[in-house]
């Protein structure tokens, strides 16, 4: 199983998600069991992530810099990857695409869009992405345990 973070541009929300996870899965030790990644729908290739998402997620220990958005490919709809996405709008476009609703996870609703807002506005999406990956690892982490 592979998770990938999806939002619309990749230089915000869904690399500080990215980045949060990882954080999470080596604190709980499961690295290995749950790859993950990061892309936009119309992300611009390349672009870094934005200053502020680097600035609040190194207030956590957590890296962006090295960060470079990339838009969503044919190659990640894989039957073993679970998008994690930041509200209900984008579930409708992947169910189009082909994805199963249960491989597609709702880290919170929504989660608004920081794109141009101040270090604080990007702590509050920051603080609500890590609720939401603690729900989707805590899920997770009961589907392995039943599998």
């Amino acid at each position: 199983m592979r998770i990938l973070f999806v939002c619309t541009g990749n230089t915000c929300r869904s690399p500080m998600a990215e980045g949060l996870f990882r954080k999470a899965t080596e604190e709980a030790g499961v690295t290995e069991r749950y790859p993950c990644s990061s892309a936009g729908f119309c992300a611009e290739t390349g672009a870094p992530a934005s200053e502020n998402a680097v600035l609040a997620c190194k207030e956590l220990g957590i890296d962006l810099s090295a960060h470079r958005a990339r838009r969503l490919a044919p190659e990640d709809f894989t039957p073993d990857t679970v998008f994690a996405v930041m509200g209900q709008a984008p579930v409708g476009i992947l169910k189009a695409a082909g994805v199963p609703g249960n491989r597609i996870y709702v880290l919170g609703d929504p989660i608004a869009d920081p794109y141009g807002g101040s270090l604080e506005t990007y702590r509050i999406c920051r603080d609500q992405l890590s609720a939401g990956i603690k729900r989707l690892l805590t899920d997770l982490e009961a589907l392995h345990a039943g599998s």
